[in-house]
């Protein structure tokens, strides 16, 4: 194998590890979250609690929806982000932060 397809190949093991490494937090934070909204009891709109698997999807969309409506974040995207963040109240942003303190990385 040649020097030059061997750096290649290096350097394309290095950029995967770090997209699997995005995606782990990635997965951490959502699973947080979901707790958080558990511990909440904000449900999906069908009034069911959301699974706690690290995954985005509409239940856990719907929650999000939920509670950002609760804080008057605007507009309600149902994603979590820096904007619902500043609105959470103290003892929320506690509970949360008890969950993992995984946000601070990413926003």
């Amino acid at each position: 194998m040649s020097r030059l397809k061997k750096l290649k190949i290096e350097a394309i093991t290095k950029a995967n590890k770090q997209i699997l490494r995005e995606q782990s937090e990635e997965v951490k934070g959502t699973s947080q979250i979901q707790q958080f909204l558990n511990a909440k009891r904000i449900t999906d709109d069908s009034g069911n609690s959301l699974e706690e698997d690290g995954l985005a999807g509409d239940s856990t969309s719907e929650a999000i929806i939920k509670y950002q409506s609760s804080l008057g974040v605007y507009p309600v995207d149902g994603v979590w982000g820096p904007d619902t963040m500043e609105k959470m109240p103290p003892e929320d942003k506690e509970l949360l932060e008890s969950f993992g303190s995984w946000w601070d990385r990413l926003f």
